[in-house]
């Protein structure tokens, strides 16, 4: 599988059918509309007007943004549906007509007045609440108060205050009132930070009691009731009860807006359609009779948005012309990744990375194999690997599960398999050596090492022979030579050299190494300076490439990792293992099923993390940089929003 082939497709027609055409184009979902304004000749230019209305714009998108606030508000009041039944019921499948006509057919301004007519309804009584609530506060912290302040202002031999004072300040203040001897306090109420008393001074020693409490910030009560406090702390509670029970009643009441609700969803779809499709007015231009539209689409779809086209603006209509895409143009036009269905979950390591511009290859399917071997390695254990398969395979066949989160559960259902191969060839199972085993995590670990640089090297020359072939069917032949194919065979040296002298010990063998390097050696020089204008500066860029081997030393190092993650995973899993084991046999079978599930939950976790971390950074630094540049951009088609519904496959 590849990049699928482009074509550039221009559409002229009549205003008449401008809108139908759009709501065509939009349906395909296949079609990226690009401006026309900076690539039509200046004359032609003069006839067109590239204009759109911009309040036309606005207000959609206003009428947009109160749909999304609305449902926003109500998404906390709505009865939703249950986890489990979300994951088990699929979307409901629209076409734009039925989406239009059903909103047509909706009073969503109403049901907006309705939404804004309870929000304010709740935010008063929140806000009554709210006050009742302070209110409620200060009424118990004066709850022992048994008279009305008011009563006793008129007395003629004393005076009756009653205040607080920050505790810090208590005794202190007491301490003065004691002085005086004639002042009596009662306290009130002690709280963490104030306490409260009743007082009682002589009219004679006002100015006295006056001096003394404004050193400590004494602060007389303002009783602004009618009724005693604790009268007044049991209407509070009433009140406070009756507005609980009217708001229940409006939260109640909109909880059986579900209808409604869904009737707003569909119509965030319908004006984010509509909002998409002014934006794609202003990339076409119009005259005052005619409107000219080109975009990129794929190959394959172009006659079927044609068939669509005609279908509903008539045939003969619409003039639709499609161009393929020639070379200067290969920077700008965008890349759709074609892969089989196993393959296709990989595309997302691929595009976390970077598209492939639309004359390269796309890497995915050239990585896959890698990557699950790679993973695999890394997480090396049957136990894991059956849980993994057994866990995504119930997800995908017991759910729905549709979108990203539905490609990413393959992803991982795949990685199943080599997880359980490599734990078969390892021989391990929650960390319990297997009697079967090719290679053992606790005893053969220079051999898993040698076998992970192996699987490197593998790596590394395959990206290097793509880099040759990539760049010759480029017709970049001296580049194609200097940075893939010499340094392919001056690797293949390298290892015969090491083979031949320190492990077969046959000369013949070491000979071709060492004439294989140095034969590719002197190539990169001699070509990089025959290809070069400037034969001085061609020679010094050869030699700087030469430099580049302990880079390769590098690259072939990080396939250590492979070793290192496996055998540390297994050991961990055998660590908790052990563990358990040292519990009696009463505690290991109670207690140790929960502490043994808990320890190899954390481990799994930790292992396929790691896994898929460590197998993304060798594709994307040793692997991809040996041939893959990257720098394309994914078609961005006019769409529909498709966040509460799917619309219908109009590309069948």
């Amino acid at each position: 599988m590849a990049i699928a082939k482009m074509k550039k497709l221009t559409l002229l027609a009549e205003h008449a059918h401008k809108d139908v055409l759009l709501k065509s184009v939009q349906e395909m979902q296949s079609l990226e509309i690009i401006s026309l304004e900076d690539k039509l000749e200046e004359q032609l230019l003069d006839h067109f007007d590239a204009r759109v209305s911009e309040e036309s714009k606005s207000d959609l998108q206003a009428k947009l943004q109160d749909i999304e606030y609305a449902l926003n508000y109500l998404k906390e009041f709505v009865s939703q549906p249950k986890l489990i039944e979300r994951l088990k019921s699929k979307r409901e499948v629209f076409t734009l007509d039925e989406i239009e006509d059903h909103v047509g057919r909706s009073d969503i301004s109403g049901m907006l007045d309705t939404v804004e007519a309870k929000e304010k309804t709740i935010s008063q009584l929140d806000e009554q609440l709210k006050e009742l609530k302070e209110d409620e506060s200060y009424l118990r912290k004066w709850r022992a108060l048994n008279f009305m302040p008011s009563e006793v202002k008129h007395l003629k031999l004393m005076d009756v205050i009653v205040g607080s004072v920050d505790k810090e300040h208590d005794a202190e203040l007491m301490e003065h009132f004691k002085e005086n001897g004639r002042i009596f306090t009662s306290e009130l109420y002690r709280r963490s930070d104030e306490v409260a008393y009743l007082i009682i001074v002589p009219r004679a020693d006002r100015e006295d009691f006056d001096r003394i409490v404004s050193q400590f910030s004494f602060r007389e009560l303002k009783y602004q009731h009618d009724q005693l406090p604790e009268d007044a702390l049991y209407n509070n509670l009433v009140s406070q009860k009756q507005l609980r029970e009217q708001k229940q009643e409006a939260v109640r009441e909109m909880s059986d807006w579900r209808s409604l609700y869904r009737d707003l969803e569909l119509a965030e779809e319908y004006y984010y359609n509509l909002i998409e499709r002014e934006k794609a007015q202003s990339l076409l231009i119009s005259s005052h009779h005619m409107f000219l539209l080109s975009g990129w689409i794929e190959e394959e779809k172009v006659e079927h948005l044609k068939r669509n086209i005609e279908k509903e603006t008539g045939e003969g209509e619409v003039a639709i012309l499609s161009d393929d895409i020639i070379m200067k143009e290969y920077e700008e036009v965008p890349v759709v990744l074609k892969n089989n269905k196993l393959v296709q979950p990989f595309e997302m390591i691929t595009e976390m990375f970077s598209y492939p511009k639309y004359n390269e290859v796309d890497p995915t399917p050239l990585m896959m194999p890698f990557f699950m071997i790679f993973f695999g390695m890394m997480s090396a254990d049957l136990g894991y690997g059956l849980l993994l398969f057994g866990v995504t395979l119930f997800a995908l066949k017991a759910f729905n599960i549709e979108g990203g989160v539905g490609n990413f559960i393959k992803f991982l259902y795949t990685l199943s398999y080599p997880t359980m191969a490599f734990g078969i060839f390892f021989g391990s199972f929650f960390g319990i050596e297997l009697p079967v085993q090719v290679f053992s995590l606790q005893n053969d670990v220079l051999e898993i090492m040698v076998f992970s640089v192996v699987l490197g090297l593998i790596q590394l020359l395959y990206g290097l022979i793509l880099n040759g072939k990539i760049k010759t069917n480029q017709g970049q032949r001296a580049s194609s030579y200097i940075d893939g194919y010499a340094w392919f065979l001056m690797l293949v040296g390298f290892i015969l050299w090491v083979l031949g002298a320190l492990v077969v010990d046959i000369p013949f063998m070491t000979q071709a190494g060492i004439g294989l390097v140095a034969l590719n050696a002197l190539g990169i020089l001699v070509v990089s300076a025959i290809s070069s204008s400037n034969k001085a500066l061609g020679l010094g860029l050869g030699a700087y490439n030469l430099y580049g081997i302990s880079g390769y030393v590098g690259d072939i190092v990080s396939y250590t990792r492979l070793m290192a993650l496996g055998v540390a995973s297994a050991n961990i899993a055998m660590a908790f293992n052990m563990i358990v084991g040292f519990l009696p046999p009463v505690a290991r079978f109670s207690v140790g099923i929960v502490i043994i599930v808990a320890l190899h939950s954390l481990n799994i976790a930790l292992t396929f993390l790691s896994a898929y971390v460590h197998t993304s950074r060798l594709q994307y630094v040793e692997f991809f940089g040996k041939f893959f540049e990257g720098g394309g951009r994914p078609l961005a088609p006019l769409k529909t929003l498709e966040k509460h519904i799917w619309l219908e496959d109009n590309n069948k």
